[in-house]
């Protein structure tokens, strides 16, 4: 969602300093983040950088040659797709524009995510430090190792190490080791983060594997009393840890114990146990713990507490002024956390780290080939392919063990994973997933099934080892549907059903419907009832529009039928004189007086009527009928996006307070462009989602629309990019204009490992943003749409493109 909590607004204590807070970190950072490099103007065509990379040449051939007479093996330019990766964009932004992007270390979803934590001065802001980083900020207070890119609530920050000169009880209070840092001192890239520590003296390097952390930290003065601090009392912004303990080991050069992780969401689990061994490169010259009361015990080995810590200080060589820590978690036990570290980092080899996250990268962002394209739309696109592959979470650790949504310790034959927040990645990064991580999608849905399993109920927004209860709906049946029609295999598509079916039918007690009694008996969910009760209904409306098409996937015909009529739900809460879907009484009766479409109402999760007017991707021609028609729709849908244009583009707008017309930043708004197409008219949808690729997205820290919610946003960008977008539950791809002359996806799995689907756009380039005509394995193809069946296929989409609007794939109906 686009801001901090989801489900509410900013927390009513900070929003009136709002505008006070940015001013300030205006005056911090000496104004908005600048942008790295010319952009986009705002019709979506190319701005000042018209300059290309990727061109052809010499590299590696694919294509098979098999797909159709376009599908001929093609020559790849040989380059590090890694250094088109820009980890800062989307680190910083204002209001609800703040991307949540945390720009450190980590492998392709792994467990741990070492990177900065930052503040202004001493101070962290609950809607601005939601993993940790701003790029805004004034000091980085330490390293902490686990998050949720992207993620709209402060959670996570486990194990916060900072390296510092000397001790002092000054240095045991929180941010008390804080140093200052310029950006013309930092660096990221996949896999690696590093930054100089400029009041310390230090420079901090960080890398990962999929389960342990290497830091790196040398000191500019080989004869500083050179110290790392381990806070375990620190969580990001205003949470806490409410228990711990730490034990030092002098003569093995470890620190281990557990803190608790107690954030937005994982509190409502009572609190994430983060066990971790920390390995140190040096003998400790000194060392200690202090408490709650942040009194230095030194020469004191272990301490229990809240607010406590532990610290060891070292001898530098001068020659080697460097101290290196392997820091291992574990959510099953500090011995867990030894067996990931003696697994995955049995020496600390810092280099040789970075080194294997950058191939491991390199490896995933090839699953996307992409040749033309502007400096910065290659920086881009690279980029949110980078953030997609960020989450959900590899829970299971080494040798498969991880803690169930039972609390019990289990061991998985496949690569569990967790803290997926379903409401958000159903609608894009899922269903590219489906295309480009085909074989890890069957493991996460496998994991979706076995939280059912474990637990009870399939998870609406499962973080660590429980149940949040985020957002509205149940997401997990739209995306366990949309991966069984898409052919994804290595889950069980019948218990995947049953868990579905019994929450989508049955009051449950832990991620289930609220208001599903009602739903069932009178066609929506009851405003006097339940909290966001339309957006439950339109949300239950998609849900079982895609379980429906499961059920009859799997040979279930009554459910089908049943689930086919509740999918229609929606259509009882058009309000006909008011011409929107809007909250509706369990008597029958509209939520009407003093109704105000701008308004973010009660009966709404996270937006206004103009959001949710539009919520019923999975049946446009039944929306466009209660309109009156398509052409009613299609005129509906051009005021909405050209009044949205003028206020972004105009004096009103803010990015301090949410955006009443199209909100590109929060879910529900989408798919909105796309739904041109669905109405007949592909032009006017090409015209739109360029317009909001460009007005959307950037290159620089604010270059992400708000919280990117774990991949969300990026996705988007990613499915415009490449010309396609997915509708959850249904067959079809919506086509529109590629950015690119020609991509390459890998839609390889277990099943088919050489499957591949070129794209070549004939005319790509700045302001050809246009569909004139398309064909599909050298067949014309005159409709706007292609299927999962034939991309199964393997084969060439070419497209032609215009700068002018077309008439393909018109249907005025």
């Amino acid at each position: 969602p686009a801001t901090c909590y989801e489900g509410a607004t900013m927390p009513a204590r900070l929003a009136p300093l709002a505008p006070l807070l940015s001013l300030a970190l205006l005056a911090c950072s000496g104004g908005p983040p600048a942008a790295r490099s010319a952009g986009t103007s705002g019709d979506g065509t190319s701005g000042a950088d018209t300059g290309s990379s990727g061109d052809a040449g010499t590299g590696t051939a694919t294509g098979t040659g098999s797909g159709g007479e376009d599908d001929e093996p093609y020559m790849w330019p040989d380059e590090a797709l890694v250094e088109l990766v820009d980890p800062f964009i989307g680190s910083g932004g204002l209001g609800y524009r703040v991307g949540t992007i945390n720009p450190g270390a980590t492998r392709p979803f792994g467990m741990v995510k070492p990177g900065p934590d930052t503040g202004l001065a001493q101070i962290q802001l609950s809607f601005l430090n939601c993993t940790g980083y701003h790029y805004d900020q004034t000091h980085v207070w330490g390293f902490s190792h686990a998050r949720i890119n992207g993620m709209g609530v402060p959670d996570y920050g486990s194990v916060l190490i900072t390296p510092t000169t000397g001790m002092s009880e000054a240095k045991a209070a929180r941010a008390g080791a804080r140093s200052a840092f310029d950006h013309g001192e930092e660096e990221a890239s996949p896999g690696y983060y590093a930054v100089r520590l400029a009041d310390a003296g230090v420079r901090a390097e960080l890398s990962a594997t999929d389960h342990v952390a290497l830091h790196r930290y040398t000191w500019e003065d080989p004869a500083a009393d050179a110290t790392v601090v381990l806070d375990l009392g620190y969580n990001p912004a205003d949470g806490a840890s409410p228990a711990g303990a730490v034990t030092i080991d002098p003569d093995g050069q470890t620190i281990r114990g557990t803190m608790t992780v107690m954030g937005g969401y994982s509190n409502r689990l009572g609190g994430v146990p983060t066990h971790f061994v920390a390995r140190f490169s040096r003998p400790f010259a000194g060392f200690g713990v202090w408490g709650d009361d942040h009194v230095l015990a030194e020469g004191t080995a272990s301490q229990e507490g809240a607010a406590i810590g532990a610290w060891a200080s070292f001898d530098l060589d001068p020659g080697d002024p460097r101290v290196e820590v392997a820091l291992a978690i574990s959510y099953v036990s500090i011995d867990q956390a030894a067996a990931n570290l003696a697994a995955e980092a049995p020496t600390t080899d810092f280099d040789g780290v970075r080194a294997a996250a950058a191939t491991a990268w390199e490896g995933e962002l090839r699953r996307v080939r992409a040749l033309g394209g502007t400096d910065d739309e290659r920086t881009r696109f690279y980029t949110a392919l980078y953030h997609a592959f960020l989450a959900p979470t590899l829970f299971s650790e080494a040798d498969g063990w991880y803690r169930g949504f039972d609390g019990e310790v289990h061991q998985a034959d496949y690569r569990y994973h967790s803290d997926f927040s379903l409401w958000d990645t159903y609608r894009t990064l899922h269903p590219l997933f489906n295309l480009i991580q085909r074989d890890r999608q069957g493991e996460m849905m496998r994991s979706l099934v076995t939280m059912a399993a474990e637990g009870g109920d399939l998870p609406k927004w499962p973080l660590a080892f429980g149940y949040t209860g985020g957002m509205v709906g149940t997401p997990a049946d739209i995306v366990l549907a949309d991966a069984y029609l898409k052919g994804i295999a290595g889950f069980d598509a019948a218990e995947a059903y049953a868990a579905a079916r019994l929450h989508a039918t049955t009051p449950r007690p832990n991620a289930g419907r609220a208001g599903v009694e009602g739903y069932r008996a009178r066609g929506w969910v009851a405003s006097d009832e339940a909290s966001s009760a339309a957006s439950r209904t339109l949300e239950f409306a998609h849900a079982d529009f895609a379980l429906g098409e499961m059920a009859a996937a799997l040979g279930e015909a009554d459910d089908a039928a049943d689930f086919a009529v509740r999918a229609q739900s929606y259509k009882n809460l058009w309000e006909p004189e008011l011409g929107f879907l809007i909250g509706r009484r369990a008597d029958g009766s509209f939520e009407s007086a003093g109704f105000d479409p701008l308004t973010w109402q009660g009966y709404y999760a996270e937006g206004t009527a103009w959001h949710y007017l539009w919520m019923v991707p999975h049946d446009v021609d039944g929306l466009a009928a209660l309109m009156g028609g398509r052409a009613a729709l299609r005129a509906r849908l051009a005021d909405y996006f050209e009044v949205s244009k003028a206020f972004l583009e105009g004096p009103e707008y803010t990015p301090l307070e949410p955006v009443p017309y199209y909100w590109h930043a929060n879910e529900p708004s989408l798919h909105a462009a796309h739904l041109f197409t669905a109405a007949g008219d592909p032009a006017s949808a090409q015209r739109w989602i360029a317009w909001a690729r460009g007005r959307h997205y950037g290159s620089g820290a604010d270059g992400l629309p708000g919280n990117d919610d774990a991949g969300t946003m990026s996705a988007w960008y990613v499915w415009s990019a490449i010309g396609l977008y997915p509708l959850p539950g249904d067959p079809r791809y919506w086509i529109s204009a590629p950015i690119f002359e020609r991509l390459e996806l890998d839609l390889g799995d277990a099943a088919a490992p050489d499957r591949r689907l070129s794209i070549v756009a004939d005319g790509a380039g700045p302001g050809m943003i246009y569909v004139a005509g398309a064909s599909w394995r050298g067949q014309p193809l005159d409709r706007p749409w292609i299927t999962w069946e034939e991309l199964a296929a393997g084969g060439t989409l070419r497209i032609e493109l215009a700068s002018q609007p077309t008439a393909w794939g018109a249907d005025p109906g």
